[in-house]
């Protein structure tokens, strides 16, 4: 398959004309600013090709293979205003072009400055705390086109963990950073805060449960300029849940030509058949408008589903024949039933995108010190996700609607929607900031190929018998089943306006204090839409292994996920403003201070003040040491305080509807729960960065967070415990097998080191780039809450407020070491890439929640080759080069026996080797 992907590409490239295959020249020359002084980290490209590079430490720069005749090279910094130049290109000639940047009238953080400072720095490497930057080149590199995953392979302090069988979750995927929660992370979108999603994540992998991140996919990947990962504590500086650090995107701006990216590929795997087709077509353009510019962009993804799962040979069909299965290769020995196999989903569901941004940014007044800028998005995405099969005689089945049994299927709609806007001017010497955003996020709960076990047989006229078991009478809900289901929506919203001012002042100091203060108040909204009748009621009726055990009743609500009833449904809202100082100053030449402070008020829990101090030393050029201190805190989320849902979980083998309910639930009260209380953090960093040469530098980060009453998903009080089930039962709840509430009874403490480096060098008549990266992280449980009251005493198997689960998936179910390394190199209009990355061990207890099972350590190997014509760039490559997969797991539980053989928790999926070709497309010049 490989070389008919290698065919197409010569052949593609034989029938192209001859203006996109004519020999090109070289463009060289230095970026400077308007003293003369060099620039480096500036982005330089040539309008209409797509080639661009970044200036070396002395502002050199150099792009090869430029297409022959009249071209406009653009030069871009942060801090300073973008600057183009035309040029005249000779074939197999060099021409020098020397570029002069402006600085920009108006700058503030974090757009036209790095984030982790407010002050006037144009590269990451000025600050006092460890940004990591990545360019709209290193985005295009990756083959991928979801912006969580591109970001998780160029950061190793990023977990982006594949997604099944987790309910919502497969959907909308978190990402982590340095092995905290989604919610640890705050992202910004142009220096402005992006609204969570309004899903609550209650069975995610490589993170425990009970968060709700901010869904990056939902960005299209090719509207970004650049993605700026700052990897420390940042509540004072930038709010409250940036206790792991911040993420902040920003956007394509200016005036470009027009480009289409496309991307296709699909899974080639030795171990099963081929699928997991994907497409994606993105495309944007950058359109003057007066002194301004409005940049439009849009992305269409088509991802077929893949499936890892194996045959299941332990259950009979209705004529009590049982498939024989070799558990070890997932191969079938012989075809005995009816049912086609594999009857469960291990992998991908399918998924469909439409995305869309527009950014405008529109000057004022001449010198540009007064503008106007607005940004926002939107986007719907489809997809699908699995729960567990339902075998035909299940009392969660009847066979007259699915005599094979079923797969029920989430297939949810999800909308977000964002706007931002405000003015940028300056006063009385102050830069400032005015302006305000609105984001929402809808998740809507669809079900396909599913049932209410409690309305019975009947999909045409209704049998169900109410709550007295009686047909006929009042208390009959008169509904007859269903195979799809509305069953509810969930609904997130946020509202911001802010206020920001910068200036410089002498204060007295050997330099100048940069002074940076604002203001901000938030409202935000959170409500559960509850689902149709028939998805949440309880029908009554008798399940069908009801003669086997008289009186037993069928399960009620939308098999795989009952769907909210008006007992859930709720609307709830809260405000929140905050204020922060930030004070920044040399004071020696190789000594940098940074300070900051601030006040945050909800109105639902209060007040609270954080602070923070960074300082950064630079003895000579080629040493920089940084250290850094903060507090943080975090108040519980929306979702967290209000959510409530019967779940259909996963327990030691068997399907439980278990009570997901808010602490002030009754049932959450009876096992203990406490009303929330906001997390605190302390947040101690420190570094060294060394550039023993120009083109090499090596950076060491040591961190250690400590997290108090951090608010989780506690343990899950199931029946399977006697005890439990006998309190559940003497105080009348016996619609439900389980209980689990969230808790603030633990506190953690995670202690890592980051390391990145870059190298470059050059190689024959090309240029090699090195750039390596490795995280270690360990997460350790502090202090824990014991039993809840009713338990204590009791005999009960429970031993605290966590169980083995959840432990685990705080403290070991993201790999302990995660490295990478990348070399790019190039050669006029060739360029070729290999990766190599690195994930550790770790341990974990799904899905059977019982028995913890390590997972090994595992190398991955990428490449890519390309070659660029005048207006089009071709690749192809391969992720997961060697076709590698995780471990297997081995307990009947975690694996449903035997027909999920690979370990769920694998931070890199298991879906093998997969192929691409990509294209880059100018549609002018």
């Amino acid at each position: 398959m490989m070389r008919a992907i290698v065919r197409m590409i010569v052949g593609l490239g034989l029938t192209l004309p001859a203006p996109l295959l004519a020999q090109g020249g070289a463009i060289r020359g230095t970026v400077a600013d308007s003293s003369g002084s060099p620039l480096p980290n500036a982005s330089i490209s040539v309008e209409g090709t797509g080639l661009r590079t970044t200036s070396g430490n002395r502002g050199e720069y150099e792009i090869r293979g430029v297409p022959a005749g009249p071209r406009v090279v653009r030069a871009r910094l942060i801090g300073f205003q973008a600057a183009s130049a035309p040029v005249t290109v000779v074939a197999t000639d060099e021409t020098r072009l020397d570029l002069t940047l402006v600085r920009s009238p108006v700058e503030l953080a974090p757009i036209d400055v790095v984030i982790g400072s407010r002050a006037r720095h144009t590269a990451s490497e000025e600050l006092a705390v460890p940004v990591d930057v990545y360019t709209a080149e290193d985005i295009e590199e990756q083959g991928s086109s979801e912006t969580s995953r591109i970001l998780a392979t160029l950061s190793p302090s990023v977990n982006f963990p594949v997604q099944t069988v987790t309910d919502a979750t497969d959907i909308v995927r978190p990402f982590t950073l340095r092995g905290l929660s989604p919610d640890h992370t705050l992202v910004l979108v142009n220096g402005w805060r992006r609204h969570p999603t309004a899903l609550l994540n209650t069975f995610p992998l490589g993170s425990p449960a009970g968060s709700s991140g901010v869904d990056l996919n939902a960005i299209p990947g090719s509207a970004i300029e650049r993605i700026e990962v700052l990897r420390d504590g940042a509540s004072s500086q930038y709010g409250s849940d940036a206790i792991a650090g911040v993420v902040n995107i920003v956007m394509k701006e200016g005036q470009f030509s027009p480009f289409v990216n496309t991307n296709a590929g699909r899974y080639f795997t030795g171990k099963y058949p081929d699928d997991g087709t994907t497409v994606d077509v993105n495309s944007g353009v950058g359109i003057k408008l007066g002194r301004g510019s409005l940049g439009l962009f849009g992305e269409f993804q088509n991802r077929e589903a893949t499936n890892r799962a194996f045959p299941d040979g332990t259950f009979p069909d209705l004529n009590g024949f049982i498939d024989s299965v070799d558990i070890n290769t997932g191969k079938i020995i012989q075809k005995r039933n009816g049912v086609p196999q594999p009857v469960n989903h291990l992998g991908d569901g399918l998924e469909r995108d439409l995305l869309s941004f527009a950014n405008l940014r529109m000057p004022l007044n001449e010198s540009g010190s007064t503008e106007f800028y607005a940004f926002g998005g939107y986007s719907n995405r489809v997809g699908t996700g699995n729960g567990y099969f339902r075998k035909p005689l299940n009392n969660r089945n009847w066979p007259t609607i699915y005599p094979d049994g079923f797969l029920p299927e989430f297939r949810p709609n999800v909308n977000d929607y964002s706007a931002a806007g405000g003015i940028r001017t300056s006063f009385s010497g102050w830069a400032v900031d005015a302006g305000g955003s609105y984001g929402r996020n809808t998740f809507d709960y669809r079900l396909r190929n599913t049932l209410n076990p409690s309305l019975g047989p009947c999909l045409v006229t209704a049998c169900a018998p109410g709550a007295d078991g009686v047909f006929g009478n009042a208390d009959d809900p008169g509904i007859p089943n269903q195979t799809s289901f509305d069953a509810g929506s969930l609904k997130r919203g946020e509202f911001l306006a802010g206020l920001n001012l910068y200036k410089a002042l002498d204060l007295g100091l050997p330099n100048t204090v940069s002074v940076a203060f604002g203001g901000a108040y938030r409202r935000e909204t959170y409500e559960i839409v509850a689902g149709e009748t028939a998805s949440w009621i309880n029908g009554g009726h008798l399940s069908q292994d009801s003669v086997a055990t008289p009186g037993d009743l069928a399960p009620a609500g939308s098999s795989v996920f009952s769907g909210f009833s008006p007992s859930d449904a709720s609307k709830n809202s809260r405000n929140n403003v905050g204020a922060y100082l930030e004070l920044e100053s040399g004071l020696t030449k190789q000594v940098l201070l940074n300070v900051a402070g601030r006040y945050e008020h909800y109105s639902d829990f209060g007040s609270r003040v954080t602070g923070k101090a960074a300082l950064r030393v630079q003895p000579s050029k080629q040493l920089v040491l940084r250290a850094a201190a903060s507090t943080g805190f975090r108040a519980p989320g929306l979702a967290q305080s209000f959510f409530s849902h019967v779940t259909t979980n996963f327990i030691a083998g068997s399907l439980v509807e278990i009570g997901n309910f808010p602490v002030g639930n009754p049932a959450s009260r009876l096992f203990g729960a406490q009303p929330l209380r906001d997390e605190t953090s302390v947040n101690l960093s420190g570094g060294v960065v060394v550039s023993p040469m120009e083109n090499f530098t090596l950076a060491v980060d040591v961190f250690h967070i400590k997290i108090n009453h951090r608010i989780l998903l506690g343990a899950t009080y199931d029946a399977g415990d006697s005890v439990v089930a006998r309190i559940l039962t003497e105080n009348g709840f016996t619609t439900i097998g389980g209980v689990q509430f969230p808790t603030n009874a633990l506190d953690t403490k995670t202690d890592g080191i980051d390391i990145t480096g870059n190298l470059r060098l050059p190689a024959g008549n090309g240029t090699l780039d090195l750039n390596a990266g490795a995280n270690y992280t360990k997460n350790k449980i502090a202090r824990v809450g014991g039993l809840p009251p009713i338990l204590q005493g009791t005999g009960t198997s429970f031993t605290g407020a966590l169980d083995l689960l959840t432990t685990l998936a705080i403290t070991e179910e993201r790999p302990d070491w995660r490295g990478t390394l990348t070399a790019t190199w190039s050669l006029g209009r060739f360029h070729a890439l290999g990766r190599g990355s690195y994930y550790g061990s770790g341990r974990s207890a799904e899905f059977g929640g019982v028995v913890g099972e390590k997972f090994s350590a595992k190398a991955l190997f990428d490449a890519e080759v390309g070659y660029r014509f005048n207006q089009v760039n071709i690749s192809v490559g391969a992720k997961n080069l060697f076709d590698t997969y995780p471990s297997r797991l081995f307990d009947l539980d975690n694996n449903n026996n035997f027909t999920f053989p690979w370990a769920v928790t694998s931070p890199f999926g298991y879906n093998g080797r997969y192929l691409y070709v990509r294209t880059e497309m100018q549609l002018s010049q």
